[in-house]
């Protein structure tokens, strides 16, 4: 594993440390100043400030209590400073009592500036019924 891909995993890594300590500020801290955010259900965030405030939203009322696993499934570099990271998203929450689980595939559009790895661009996709039958197919 090169560095570059050490550092794109460990800014993974921070987001799932940061969501299960459901601590938006931390979740904001790898997105660019200049960010862009799709929620999972398709919401738009702009700006690294927007995507804190949104995640503190959600971290006290929906998904208050989750926990979520993600897994790095490929890095593409599309340039040395420019990366696609695709991951996997395994999120356990709560609807009432009961406990609900979400997969997802979060892709990252990661770019360095100054020598450190920022996510510019975040688009997160739910896996449905639908998609989860569908079959895979490589390139």
């Amino acid at each position: 594993m090169t560095n570059d891909e050490k550092s794109l995993h460990e800014m993974v890594y921070q987001l799932e440390a940061a969501w299960n300590a459901a601590d938006g500020q931390s979740f904001a801290e790898p997105f660019a100043e200049d960010a862009d955010f799709i929620h999972i259900l398709g919401g738009y965030y702009t700006g690294r400030a927007a995507i804190e405030a949104g995640h503190r939203m959600i971290f006290g009322t929906i998904y208050k209590g989750s926990t979520v696993r993600y897994s790095v499934e490929k890095i593409r570099f599309i340039r040395p400073d420019v990366a696609i990271v695709s991951l996997r998203q395994y999120l356990q929450f709560y609807e009432g009592e009961a406990p609900s689980d979400l997969e997802a595939r979060p892709t990252i559009l990661a770019e360095k500036r100054d020598g450190k790895w920022q996510i510019v661009n975040l688009q997160n996709t739910r896996i449905t019924e639908a998609g989860a039958g569908s079959k895979e197919r490589k390139t």
